[in-house]
């Protein structure tokens, strides 16, 4: 029998992860588990994509207490109109969504799932019976287990489609992931960058993800202060550069309590390191076997980056995080979703299996 689940998208992971749920939900298939992905959004400037093989419908999840219970209502003429009436299971996937998810579930009558990836998320999920966590690390399984109870958390790596290399010559992008939070980081990042004529590493250009908010101006002030612009290249939108920053050389990452992204995790399957500052919920990364992590007095080092940035493009660390990537890989993880959900909709009385 089919199950079938309703993905349903918060508009942080619209952003940042819409194209790698999109990959999970053909894996799901694979698997025998239907999905259908609900993105938080205006339905009136969005593509509908209701009639395609993997369902996607966009609609407002933030809405007046007044008018919920009509949207829950379009809601389900929408996943009839899809052929996904017979839901099985609701999964959030990032906290902005799971109140109206939260709804969806129990005008259904079904089991709600949440997806979370950093320790404010799990802050942000209501201590209700009934609900499922699912953490991107080991670490913040370990946290969510101590809010809701160990046999309703499990850990499960963040999908991450798989791309092929581009055909280029020498890995030389560095890719620097926002959003910008610890100025005093970012800066000292940067003046590691600019320390001397050439970027550390054997880096030609760096990518850096920065957004339209004042300390995003800050930064971008003292990238022309040390004479880097001509070197850097500003984005807003990992998702549709998938195949560019996936191919890069190093990844940093100057910020803690962040998400975990799937681009990182893309990247390290092509052979990036991860050069990150100490977060203890990031259990993924371990220091100096497939990442090189820094310290937070090192993190306000430019002598620290510079000298991460250049153990950064050893072989071995390459190597290293392309291994340990691989567990991310849709081919991986989908096949995991599939047995949990299976467990949760048709064994409730039998805990999740850790990490499976």
């Amino acid at each position: 029998m089919t199950l079938r689940v309703a993905f349903i998208l918060d508009a942080p992971r619209v952003h940042h992860e819409h194209a790698a749920f999109a990959r999970l939900a053909v894996g799901l298939a694979a698997e025998g588990t239907r999905a259908l992905l609900a993105l938080d959004g205006d339905p009136h400037h969005a593509i509908d994509d209701r009639d395609a093989p993997i369902p996607t419908i966009t609609l407002p999840t933030r809405l007046p207490f007044w008018i919920r219970e009509r949207a829950i209502d379009a809601t389900l003429d929408a996943f009839t109109e899809a052929g996904m009436d017979q839901l099985d299971v609701v999964v959030a996937v990032g906290t902005g969504g799971i109140g109206f998810a939260s709804r969806l579930a129990r005008r259904l009558e079904r089991p709600l799932v949440v997806e979370v990836r950093s320790r404010d998320e799990i802050r942000a999920v209501p201590r209700e019976p009934g609900i499922t966590v699912v953490a991107a690390t080991d670490g913040l399984r370990t946290l969510a287990a101590r809010r809701f109870g160990d046999d309703r958390c499990t850990s499960l790596p963040v999908p991450v489609p798989r791309t092929l290399p581009l055909p280029s010559g020498p890995r030389n992008l560095g890719v620097i992931l926002g959003p910008v939070g610890d100025v005093s980081t970012w800066t000292a990042m940067i003046d590691g960058l600019a320390g001397r004529d050439q970027l550390p590493g054997g880096l030609e250009h760096v990518a850096i993800e920065l957004g339209d908010h004042r300390t995003d101006g800050r930064i971008w002030s003292h990238l022309r202060q040390r004479e880097l612009l001509s070197r850097v290249t500003a984005f807003d939108d990992a998702d549709r550069l998938r195949a560019l920053l996936a191919d890069a050389a190093i990844v940093l990452l100057p910020e803690t309590g962040q998400p975990v992204r799937s681009i990182e995790r893309q990247a390290m399957y092509g052979g990036a390191v991860a050069v990150a500052v100490e977060d203890p919920d990031r259990s993924d990364l371990r220091p100096s076997t497939d990442a090189i992590v820094l310290s937070a007095a090192e993190s306000r080092q430019p002598s620290a980056w510079r000298a991460a940035i250049d153990r950064g493009r050893d072989a071995s660390l390459e190597a290293a995080s392309r291994a340990a990537a691989v567990d991310s890989l849709v081919s991986r993880v989908a096949p995991r979703w599939a047995k949990m959900l299976e467990t949760i909709v048709h064994g409730d009385a039998t805990p999740i299996e850790r990490g499976q």
